[in-house]
């Protein structure tokens, strides 16, 4: 496996290519993971956790067909409105992408029931200086060939603006039903609703530990969240499984396929 590093702007760019042939027999086609890491706030708490969050799930991710590994750090609200909008959709189209796995580790909002995601140069009690996600999810209709969306949302305080409804997480498909890979799906797993989060995610930790003990040729996100629900369960927070507002969802599921 080649590993190779570039930087863009201010952000920092990690991509990880697995080998040609893996992407072909892979089911869930061309898969791509964008890891948004937001720490180093200008005018709020600068954030321990995120960096560690990114190299553990990049970690886990290292025994699965991902054919790309995007790590964008400390992103201002004109870089994540230009990279979800413009930059991000481009690259997709070009390279054929059929699943996405979109994960933003940082601080969120929630004011009257709108979830915001926090750019690093966000200003306090300044809502209009914070990415919407209204206008994310918008963005969002626009990646036409992912076939399989998934947004992991591991931010404090985000609320339920992506969610169109709540997924049932209790049945768990298998790799051999192939019925489950052709159906589209459009899904997000929250590691809270709007109760505050620790700095360090033990969400991302037990996100990292079902994927690493994992010993099926594949482990499903219903699998991932059943997991981490019960990881979590003692704790004071509350993960959300659902599906996300506004994109198509046909009951096809994200799954993470073995090398």
């Amino acid at each position: 496996m080649r590993r190779h590093y570039l930087t863009i702007t201010a952000a920092l760019l990690i991509i990880i290519c697995s080998n040609g042939i893996l992407a072909q027999t892979n089911p869930m086609g061309k898969t791509w993971v964008v890891f948004v890491e937001n720490s180093a706030y200008v005018t709020l708490p600068v954030l321990d956790g995120p960096p560690k969050d990114a190299m553990i799930i990049q970690k886990a991710l290292e025994n699965y067909k991902i054919d790309m590994f995007i790590h964008k750090k400390n992103m201002t609200k004109d870089e994540m409105e230009q990279f979800f909008s413009i930059q991000l959709p481009d690259l997709l189209k070009t390279n054929q992408i059929k699943s996405l796995l979109l994960w933003y580790a940082g601080i969120g909002k929630s004011i009257n029931r709108l979830g915001y995601w926090i750019p690093v140069d966000a200003k306090i009690d300044d809502e209009s200086t914070y990415l919407n996600l209204n206008s994310l999810m918008t963005s969002l209709q626009s990646y036409t060939t992912i076939i399989h969306m998934l947004v992991i949302n591991d931010a404090s305080e985000a609320g339920p603006s992506l969610y169109r409804a709540i997924r049932n997480a209790i049945n768990e498909p298998t790799c051999d039903d192939v019925n489950v890979f052709a159906p589209k799906s459009a899904q997000v797993f929250s590691s809270a609703g709007y109760e505050p989060v620790a700095d360090n995610s033990q969400f991302a930790r037990s996100f990292a530990h079902s994927l690493i003990n994992n010993n099926k040729k594949c482990i499903s996100i219903e699998s991932v969240v059943k997991s981490v629900s019960v990881s979590l369960a003692n704790s004071n927070q509350r993960p959300i499984f659902g599906k996300i507002a506004g994109l198509t969802d046909e009951n096809g599921t994200f799954f993470f396929i073995a090398k």
